[in-house]
């Protein structure tokens, strides 16, 4: 195995109200690992697994996802708040990419640091939690015939995967773990928040469709 520029973490002491998500700085060519403090919002959509993708669907992109919505008609504050909580949802599909990326870069040190590990999946859990939260809250948001509840429900059913194969990755009781297993868990992951992202921007398209938001 090949053996990786020393990941380091800032262990960050975890409130009710926040979590501590690795991140991945660059610094030359040595990746290094830290982890930012970051407050867990109120929760008003998450990720759709790699089957749910769109066909045109190629990876990932971080950033807001704007409609191209030319209609002349504001939106409505219903569909605004709908809007707002896809768009914290696809922010959400961002941290937890970049936090299985920095799970997978911890898989590849020689000898592995454990408790890095540990650190860096309970992280990527409360992504993925907080992500199922804003997901639910985005489906009540929804007006009944808005056009984002069908896509809206697919990323439902994809959290339920993420969530399992999240949990998959936890430390084992013996302290060893099935570093091939995990990574081809963790390269399925990548593919499913790649995707949910797109779903999800998919989904702001059809919640705004007909209606224009504001300054954009």
């Amino acid at each position: 195995m090949q053996l990786l520029a020393p990941v380091t973490v800032l262990l960050v002491t975890l409130t009710s109200t926040s979590l501590a998500y690795p991140t991945v700085q660059v610094y030359g060519n040595a990746p290094k690992l830290t982890l930012r403090q970051e407050s867990a919002p109120d929760a008003p959509a998450e990720g759709t697994s790699s089957s749910n993708t769109p066909s045109n669907a190629t990876g990932s992109s971080s950033g807001s996802a704007i409609s191209n919505n030319t209609s002349n008609n504001a939106c409505s504050s219903e569909i605004l708040a709908l809007a707002a909580g896809i768009q914290s949802n696809i922010d959400d599909q961002n941290n937890e990419l970049t936090t299985v990326n920095a799970l997978g870069m911890v898989l590849a040190q020689s000898p592995m640091d454990m408790t890095l590990y540990g650190a860096t999946q309970t992280s990527l859990m409360g992504f993925v939690t907080k992500g199922i939260s804003i997901r639910e809250g985005n489906q009540k948001l929804a007006p009944p015939d808005n056009g984002a509840i069908p896509g809206l429900a697919k990323v439902a059913m994809a959290q339920m995967e993420e969530l399992n194969l999240t949990m998959s990755l936890a430390m084992p009781p013996s302290g060893v773990v099935n570093i091939s297993q995990a990574n081809g868990t963790v390269e399925t992951l990548k593919k499913d928040f790649a995707g949910g992202m797109v779903q999800n921007k998919a989904n702001l398209e059809a919640a705004t469709s007909g209606c224009r938001i504001p300054n954009r």
